[in-house]
C-alpha cells in the first residue's frame, strides 16, 4: 500500500478547491460562525451569526448538488457559477424569513431548516441523474458517496480524539490552561471544514462512466441478506399478526403500529436498494420477485397506517408530527402504485419523490407548519367557546369550573403553541400582549401556564411515561422558590434509591434522605440549644400529584404541589421534590430518584 505525498495531498485539496469553491466558501464562513457563537458566553452573540450559520449549513448541499448537475449537463463554468451565486442570493431570501433572536424564537424555523436540510441532501443524491436512464450509474454514483462519507466520519473523529488527547496532554503537563470550550472549537473546525473537504475530494468526477460500473461490494450483499432481511421477515411477521388481530376483534389500530410499519418499509427499501445492481446476475434472480412481492405486501400495511394516524388526527388535531406522518403515508402508497404499476420501475424515483415532497411542505399555506398552527388553533377555539371563555373573538375569563379534560386540553394547545408558533394566531383575542420580556425569560412569548392563568383555568401539563409501570413529575426549570420566613437552604441535589449515602450538611443542621426515598431526616444542632430532629414523610405530596394528575406523568408542575412541611421545637422545613420518578414493582409505586431541595429556619419563641 502506497501512503500519499505531501505534494499529491496538496494537488488533491486544490483540485478539489477549484472544482468546489462556492462549497468550501460556504463550509468555511459556516465554520467561522459555529466557532464565533462557541466562544460567547451566556447568551451568544452576535445574533445574526445564527442567520449565517444556518445558510451556510444549507448551502453546502445546496451548491454540492448544483456544480454536480452542472458537471453532468456540461454547463459552462459561468453557467454553473451564475446558477450557484443565485442558489446564494435565494437562501439569502430565506435567511430574512428568520427571526432577529433565533433561540429564543419558536421551533418551527429549526424544524424547517432540518426539513430543508433534508430536501437539500436528497437533492445532492439525484440532481447529476435527472435524466432518465443511467440508473446503474446513480447507483455506484450514491454508493460511492455514503462510503466516503463513512469515511470521512471516522478520520474525522479518530483525529479530534487524538488531538483532544494532544490538548488535555499539554495542559497537564506543561501547566497550561486550556478552556473546555477549546475541545469543541476544534471538533467545529474539524467537521466544518475538514471532514467536508475531505468528503467532496472523493466525489466522482466522471459521472458518466459510473453507469459502466459493475463492482460490487461484498459486505454491501451480505449486510442486505443477513442483517436487514431477517429485520424485514420480524416486522411483517409481527405486522400480519397484529393485522389479524385487528381484523378479528374488529378493533381501531393502535397509534405504536404506524412505527413498525413505516420501519418495515424503510427497511425494505433500503435493502432492496442495497442490492439493485445484483438483481440480474447469476442466483439473485429472487431480487427482482421480491422487490415486486415487497410492495404489493405493503399495500395493505399502507391502508392500516393511515388508520392508525387518522385515529391520532381525530383525537388530538394537526401537528407537524402528524402532517409529516400523513405525506409519508401518502408518498408509501404513491411508491407501492408506481413499483407495482409501472413498468420504469427505477430506483432513482425514491429519493427525487421524497426531496419534492419534503421541499413541497416546508413552506406555503398548504406546509406543516400553517395547516398544523390553523388546526391547533380552531381545536383552542372550540374549547375556549364549549366554556364559555370566547365570545365573539374576545377573552372572557373563566366564571366556573372549567371539566378537567377540557383544562388538559386547552394546556396542550397552549404548550404547542409556546414551543412551535408561539401565539400569533391567537394573540388578538387577548387585551393584553402574549410577548415575554426576553431580558427576564429565555422566550419570546409568555409561558402557557401563565396565559392558562390569565385564561382562569389550572394548568394541567400532562404528559404520557414511557410505559404504565413508570410515573415522573418534574416542575419547571428555573421557577422561582418562595423563602419568606426560611434562614437558609440546600440547594438541589439528587438521590437514588437504595443508594448508602443520601445526605446533605452544613453548619448546625443536615438531613438525610432513606433508601426508599420516602422519608427526609433533618436535624438541627443551633448553638447552645438541644438538637432538634424532625421526620418527615414525603408520601403526601406524591400522594396529592397522583390524585391531581390521575396517575399520569407530568411536567411543569407548580413547584408548590411538591412541597411538604414540617415543624419542631426550634426549626421549622420545608421540602421541595422538584423532580420525582417511579417505577410500578409488583403494584407497588417506588421512587427510583428524585432531587429535593430543602427550606429551613430557626423558630423564635415570643418570650
Amino acid at each position: 500500500m502506497k501512503f500519499p505525498s505531501f505534494e499529491q495531498i496538496t494537488h488533491e485539496a486544490l483540485r478539489t478547491l477549484r472544482r468546489f469553491p462556492f462549497v468550501l466558501l460556504a463550509a468555511s464562513t459556516g465554520t467561522v460562525m459555529a466557532l464565533l457563537l462557541a466562544n460567547s458566553e451566556a447568551q451568544p452573540e452576535p445574533l445574526w451569526a445564527f442567520r449565517v450559520l444556518l445558510v451556510a449549513v444549507l448551502a453546502v448541499p445546496f451548491l454540492t448538488g448544483l456544480t454536480l448537475l452542472a458537471e453532468k449537463q456540461r454547463w459552462s463554468r459561468g453557467t454553473s457559477s451564475g446558477t450557484q451565486i443565485g442558489a446564494l442570493i435565494l437562501l439569502a431570501g430565506y435567511a430574512l424569513t428568520l427571526p432577529d433572536n433565533l433561540p429564543i424564537a419558536p421551533q418551527l424555523h429549526i424544524i424547517r431548516f432540518f426539513m430543508l436540510a433534508v430536501a437539500l441532501h436528497l437533492f445532492v443524491a439525484i440532481a447529476p441523474w435527472l435524466r432518465r436512464g443511467q440508473v446503474n450509474g446513480f447507483w455506484h454514483f450514491n454508493k460511492t458517496l455514503f462510503l466516503r462519507l463513512l469515511t470521512a466520519g471516522l478520520f474525522t473523529v479518530v483525529l479530534w480524539a487524538g488531538l483532544a488527547i494532544a490538548l488535555a496532554a499539554v495542559e497537564n503537563l506543561f501547566d497550561v490552561t486550556i478552556h473546555g470550550k477549546r475541545y469543541f472549537q476544534l471538533w467545529i473546525m474539524l467537521l466544518g471544514l475538514l471532514n467536508t473537504w475531505f468528503f467532496l475530494a472523493g466525489v466522482p468526477e466522471d459521472l458518466d462512466a459510473l453507469d459502466q460500473s459493475d463492482d460490487y461490494p461484498k459486505g454491501l450483499k451480505i449486510f442486505s441478506q443477513y442483517v436487514l432481511l431477517p429485520l424485514i421477515v420480524i416486522y411483517l411477521v409481527i405486522l400480519v399478526a397484529y393485522t389479524g388481530k385487528i381484523m378479528v376483534g374488529w378493533t381501531w389500530p393502535h397509534g405504536w403500529i404506524a412505527r413498525l410499519i413505516l420501519g418495515f418499509s424503510v427497511a425494505g427499501m433500503f435493502a432492496l436498494l442495497l442490492l439493485h445492481p445484483i438483481r440480474e446476475r447469476e442466483g439473485s434472480r429472487w431480487i427482482a420477485l421480491a422487490s415486486r412481492w415487497f410492495y404489493i405486501v405493503l399495500a395493505p400495511f399502507v391502508v392500516v397506517y393511515f388508520l392508525a394516524v387518522l385515529r391520532r388526527l381525530s383525537d388530538y388535531g394537526m401537528t407537524e408530527s402528524r402532517y409529516i406522518a400523513v405525506v409519508t403515508g401518502v408518498w408509501l402508497g404513491i411508491m407501492v402504485l408506481y413499483f407495482v404499476f409501472s413498468k420504469a420501475k427505477s430506483i432513482k424515483a425514491i429519493p427525487l419523490t421524497l426531496c419534492a415532497i419534503t421541499l413541497l411542505v416546508s413552506f406555503g399555506p398548504w406546509g406543516a407548519f400553517s395547516i398544523s398552527e390553523s388546526s391547533q388553533a380552531q381545536r383552542l377555539k372550540h374549547l375556549l367557546e364549549a366554556n364559555s371563555m370566547l365570545d365573539d373573538g374576545s377573552i372572557r375569563k373563566a366564571t366556573k369550573g372549567v371539566p378537567r379534560e377540557d383544562a388538559r386540553e386547552i394546556s396542550a394547545v397552549l404548550q404547542y403553541l409556546h414551543e412551535i408558533h408561539g401565539y400569533t394566531a391567537i394573540e388578538s383575542w387577548f387585551d393584553t400582549s402574549l410577548r415575554a420580556d426576553s431580558s427576564v425569560t429565555y422566550s419570546e412569548w409568555k409561558d402557557a401556564s401563565t396565559i392558562a392563568a390569565d385564561l382562569g383555568i389550572q394548568y394541567i401539563a400532562a404528559q404520557p411515561a414511557q410505559s404504565d409501570d413508570e410515573l415522573r413529575y418534574e416542575s419547571r426549570e428555573g421557577e422561582t422558590i418562595d423563602v419568606q420566613g426560611y434562614d437558609r437552604m440546600f440547594p438541589g441535589m439528587y438521590y437514588f434509591a437504595r443508594t448508602p449515602k443520601n445526605s446533605a450538611t452544613s453548619d448546625h443542621a443536615g438531613y438525610s434522605v432513606n433508601g426508599t426515598l420516602d422519608t427526609l431526616t433533618f436535624v438541627y444542632t443551633p448553638p447552645d440549644q438541644p438538637a432538634d430532629t424532625l421526620r418527615i414523610a414525603l408520601d403526601p405530596a406524591l400522594d396529592s400529584l397522583k390524585k391531581r394528575y390521575e396517575n399520569r406523568s407530568a411536567v411543569d408542575v407548580p413547584l408548590e404541589y411538591t412541597a411538604v412541611q414540617a415543624s419542631g421545637n426550634t426549626v421549622k422545613v420545608k421540602v421541595y421534590t422538584p423532580v420525582l420518578r417511579l417505577e410500578r414493582e409488583d403494584g407497588i409505586w417506588k421512587r427510583t430518584n428524585m432531587r429535593v431541595t430543602v427550606l429551613y429556619g430557626a423558630i423564635r419563641h415570643t418570650p
